[in-house]
């Protein structure tokens, strides 16, 4: 799938944020009001040399899906930037840009951009891990003695076997 780039989403005023589930930011812990539509900041860092600096902070898709190492436990937030609002991008960005005023658009899921991945979260829908620390207790040893000696019987008559008809194929070959 191709994401738009850093230069197309300036020109269309536009760009992403991800964010925990319950909207706080990974970074700062800054919490966003989901009600809320209009995010504004009289705290913008409008040097260009400093990558990431106060304001809101947006980026690429192709950014956020390579920096968050966590997005099956979370969302990603199509943001607008209103005409009034300054953009600053960074000198050598590599996706990554700030702006004084957001306009939340659109709230989505990974599965949006990675259809695979509502494949794969069916798969595991019904998936319940083992903890080994509160996993059931094990069998009564004298259960699993008997059990042993099960396998080991059949291990001891196969090897048996392959002896006896190594032996015998040697014998029979002189």
């Amino acid at each position: 799938m191709k994401f738009e780039t850093l230069e197309e989403l300036v020109e269309q005023r536009r760009g992403y944020k991800y964010l925990n589930k319950d909207f706080t930011s990974p970074y700062k812990g800054f919490k966003y009001d989901k009600r809320k539509r209009i995010f504004k900041t009289d705290d913008l860092d409008e040097d260009l040399l400093n990558d990431c600096g106060s304001g809101f902070n947006l980026a690429t898709l192709d950014w956020i899906l390579n920096d968050s190492h966590n997005l099956l436990n979370q969302v990603i937030v199509e943001f607008e930037i209103p005409e009034e609002a300054k953009i600053i991008v960074p000198h050598n960005s590599n996706g990554k840009f700030r702006t004084d005023i957001i306009k939340k658009k659109k709230v989505y899921e990974l599965e949006y951009f990675l259809p695979q991945i509502k494949k794969i979260n069916n798969k595991l829908k019904n998936y319940k891990p083992t903890n080994p620390i509160t996993a059931k207790k094990m069998p009564p040893k004298n259960k699993i003695k008997k059990i042993m000696a099960k396998v080991g019987d059949q291990v001891w008559d196969q090897v048996g076997d392959q002896v006896w008809d190594q032996v015998l194929d040697q014998v029979e070959a002189q």
